[in-house]
C-alpha cells in the first residue's frame, strides 16, 4: 500500500493557491482606496478600522498561498508505503528539509497513536535489542540516530491515512504493542481554524465600540 499525491492533487493545490492570490490583490486595492480615503478625506474609526481589517486579512491570505506553495512541493517529493518487511516513508521536516526512514516490522516495539484534536498522525517506537538494527532514518541525506519516528498525514487524505495506519496495524508482529484507539475519533475532529478565530475577533472588535457608542452616545 502507497500513498502519494496524485497530479489532480497538485492540481487542485495550485488553484487554491490562485484563488488566495486574487483574493490578496482585491483586499490590496480595498485597502489602498480606504487608506487613501482616512489620509486625505475623513478620519474616522470606521475607516481606520477597515484599513485595519483588511491588512490583516492580507497578512492570512498571504500567509496560505505561502502554505499552499510548501505543501505543493512537499506533495511532488512525500510518500509513505508499506512494504512486504518494512514502513518507508518521506516527509517534509522545518526549514524546507525532508526526513525519511525505514522501519523494518520486525523491529517496531510499538505504534501510538497521536492524541492531537484533528492532528492524523502516529508515533513508531524502535525495539532495542543490542544487535545491528536494520531500520535507519535521515534527514535530508544525513543518517540520525533516534528511537521514535513520527509519521504525519502532511495532507494526506485522513481516511486515506487512516486506512494506511489500520493496515501498518495489522501487519505488524503480534509482538509489537498498539497504543491507540479502533476508530481514531480525535483525528476526525476540526481542528481549530485561526482565520475563523481572527474573523470573529476583528468583528467583535467592530461591533462592541458601536454598542458603547449607541449606549452612552
Amino acid at each position: 500500500m502507497r500513498l502519494q499525491a496524485t497530479e489532480d492533487d497538485v492540481y487542485h493545490l495550485m488553484d487554491l493557491k490562485e484563488q488566495y492570490f486574487i483574493m490578496t490583490a482585491i483586499c490590496s486595492v480595498a485597502e489602498g482606496i480606504s487608506a487613501y480615503f482616512f489620509i486625505y478625506q475623513k478620519r474616522c474609526w470606521d475607516l481606520a478600522y477597515l484599513c485595519t481589517a483588511l491588512a490583516l486579512a492580507i497578512i492570512l491570505l498571504l500567509r496560505q498561498a505561502i502554505k499552499i506553495s510548501r505543501r505543493i512541493m512537499e506533495a511532488e517529493n512525500c510518500y509513505m508505503a508499506l512494504e512486504e518487511d518494512s514502513l518507508a516513508v518521506c516527509q517534509p521536516e522545518r526549514n524546507g528539509k525532508y526526513e525519511s526512514c525505514r522501519i523494518f516490522y520486525d523491529e517496531m516495539d510499538k505504534i501510538v497513536e497521536g492524541t492531537r484534536r484533528g492532528i492524523p498522525e502516529f508515533y513508531i517506537v524502535i525495539r532495542k535489542e543490542g544487535k545491528e538494527q536494520k531500520s535507519f532514518f535521515l534527514l535530508d541525506e544525513e543518517e540520525q540516530e533516534r528511537d521514535v519516528f513520527c509519521v504525519r498525514s502532511f495532507g494526506f487524505d485522513n481516511q486515506g491515512f487512516m486506512e494506511f495506519y489500520r493496515k501498518l496495524r495489522w501487519i505488524v508482529p503480534g509482538r509489537t504493542r498498539i497504543i491507540g484507539t479502533k476508530t481514531q475519533e480525535v483525528w476526525k475532529l476540526q481542528r481549530p481554524n485561526i482565520g475563523i478565530c481572527t474573523a470573529a475577533g476583528m468583528l467583535l472588535g467592530y461591533v462592541l465600540p458601536k454598542l458603547l457608542e449607541m449606549m452612552y452616545g
